[in-house]
C-alpha cells in the first residue's frame, strides 16, 4: 500500500469543485497548482477530489505529493531532527532539486522518475510515469506554495487543531511532547510562506466565502 487512506468528506469535495471551476476557466497548457497548509488538513484529500473533478471535465491531471520529496526517509529523518534539534526542521529538508526535474519532465511531456513512499514500511521507492498529455500538474505538501512556476497556489486556512477531529492521526502516531514541537515549528514554517498564495481554503466558512 501506497501513500496513505484518505479521508475524503464534502467539504473537501465541495473546496475541489470550486478549484476545478477556476482552472477551467484559466487553463493553459501544462497548468501547476500547489496546494498547502498545516498537517492533517486535508491537502490531499483536497487534491485527489479536484483530480477526479477535473477527469470529468475532460482535463487530465496528475497528483505528486511533496510528503515523498524528503530528502531522508522517515526513519531516518526522524532521528536526524532528535539529534540537531527542532530548529533543524526547516524548507531544505525537502529536495527541491528532484521536484524541479519532475515539473520540467511534465512541462515538456517526458517519463519521469517520482520519488514515492510506501505508507506502511516507510521504505522509499520509484515510480516511472508518463506526463505525455497531461494537461494539470496537483502539487500537494507543506510547502509546495513556495515553487515558483505554480500558476495557482493554494493555501488552507485551518490548523492542525482545527481539523484533527475530522482528521485523525493514523494509529499509532498520537502527539508525544516531541510530535507536539515537530508541529509547533512545521506551523510556523507553513504561516511563514502564507502570503505566496493567491486562493484561500477555510473549511470553517462556505464555499461563497472562499478567496483569491
Amino acid at each position: 500500500m501506497y501513500e496513505f487512506e484518505l479521508r475524503i468528506g464534502k467539504k473537501h469535495r465541495k473546496a475541489a469543485k470550486l478549484l476545478a471551476d477556476k482552472i477551467t476557466e484559466d487553463i493553459k497548457p501544462k497548468y501547476i497548482i500547489a496546494i498547502s497548509g498545516e498537517n492533517r488538513t486535508g491537502k490531499s484529500a483536497v487534491a485527489h477530489s479536484l483530480g477526479v473533478k477535473l477527469e470529468k471535465k475532460g482535463i487530465v491531471a496528475k497528483i505528486i505529493h511533496m510528503a515523498s520529496y524528503y530528502n531522508l526517509p522517515p526513519a531516518e529523518r526522524e532521528k536526524k531532527r532528535k539529534l540537531l534539534g527542532i530548529e533543524s526542521i526547516g524548507f531544505d529538508e525537502i529536495n527541491w532539486k528532484l521536484i524541479q526535474q519532475n515539473i520540467n519532465d511534465f512541462k515538456n511531456d517526458k517519463p519521469s522518475t517520482l520519488p514515492l513512499r510506501d505508507a506502511i514500511n516507510n521504505h522509499m521507492d520509484k515510480l516511472i510515469t508518463d506526463f505525455k498529455g497531461i494537461d494539470v500538474l496537483i502539487i500537494d505538501g507543506l510547502y509546495a506554495i513556495k515553487i515558483e512556476e505554480c500558476d495557482l497556489k493554494v493555501f488552507i486556512e485551518n490548523t492542525f487543531k482545527e481539523t484533527i477531529s475530522d482528521e485523525p492521526l493514523p494509529e499509532g502516531e498520537s502527539p508525544d511532547a516531541w510530535k507536539r514541537q515537530v508541529y509547533k515549528r512545521e506551523h510556523a514554517l507553513v504561516k511563514s510562506i502564507k502570503n505566496q498564495a493567491n486562493f484561500f481554503i477555510d473549511f470553517n466558512v462556505s464555499n461563497e466565502e472562499f478567496r483569491y
